[in-house]
């Protein structure tokens, strides 16, 4: 019962601040307000760490909120946990620009150089998404654990976080890759995704810091290489090739090293 409220009152804040500060950078997208767009973008992506803070802090007070915010400042994930989350994303970015200049017989273009990686990876830590989101949604996965099983607790999760990404698709700005991307696409591929980041959460002893080091990867793979559609070129032909390898990573994962259930953790302590 704990559990459904926890959840309850999760996804009503993470969804509901989001989307209320989507709302009015449509609006501004549409010249129907004068706002600001990119801030409002940027300040509605905290909703999942809004509701992180809210709802722990209403489970237990101060206390059990800044315990659960201290979990990521422990960096105990193991190495191989570390190095896939750190490394995967990118490299199946690398096979997908090389693949694909492979068959249509252009040379390999990258987006970002070694130079750009030291603060592209601090504005995407920060700013992009990772410090924005994964506090809220590593929350979720724990009170889904509890009421699920862990392929279908990740399934759920993985559907729950495509899908409050979903106003974005109707906002058009430079540099958001949602309004050039076909939704059904990105809904595979961030399913697949949070089945990646759920394998190192559970086989690093539950690390909120693995699931954050995951998504700053992600966009890292994005910002190398033009996977998604873009103005210039609306092809999806990256992008399916990017989704095809992350299934693929993810099936290899779970099947070579099945990620430890929240019991397993507990008697393996």
């Amino acid at each position: 019962m704990r559990n459904s409220r926890s959840i309850t009152l999760y996804l009503a804040v993470a969804f509901g601040f989001a989307w209320a500060f989507w709302l009015l950078a449509w609006l501004a997208s549409k010249k129907l307000i004068s706002l600001p767009l990119v801030p409002m973008l940027f300040i509605g992506s905290f909703g999942p760490l809004i509701g992180a803070a809210v709802t722990t802090h209403r489970e237990g007070g101060f206390q059990r909120m800044a315990g659960f915010f201290r979990r990521a400042l422990d960096p105990r994930m193991g190495w191989s946990v570390f190095l896939v989350s750190f490394f995967l994303m990118p490299i199946l970015a690398i096979v997908v620009e090389l693949t694909h200049a492979q068959l249509t017989g252009k040379a390999p273009h990258f987006t970002m150089t070694l130079a750009d990686f030291p603060l592209s990876y601090l504005f995407l830590f920060v700013l992009g998404g990772t410090l924005a989101e994964e506090y809220g949604w590593t929350l979720l996965s724990d009170e889904l654990d509890v009421v699920l099983p862990l392929k279908s607790a990740t399934a759920v999760l993985g559907a729950i976080w495509a899908l409050w990404h979903l106003p974005l698709f109707f906002i058009v700005t430079k540099g958001a890759i949602q309004g050039y991307t076909p939704f059904y696409i990105f809904f595979i591929v961030t399913v697949a995704m949070r089945f990646l980041f759920a394998w190192a959460y559970h086989r690093g002893d539950r690390s909120i810091l693995s699931n954050m080091l995951f998504h700053t990867a992600s966009n890292i793979a994005y910002s190398l290489v033009a996977i998604a559609p873009a103005p210039g070129d609306l092809s999806t032909g990256r992008l399916w090739m990017f989704t095809l390898l992350t299934v693929i990573s993810a099936v290899v994962t779970w099947a070579v090293a099945p990620p430890r259930t929240a019991s397993q953790t507990l008697a393996a302590a």
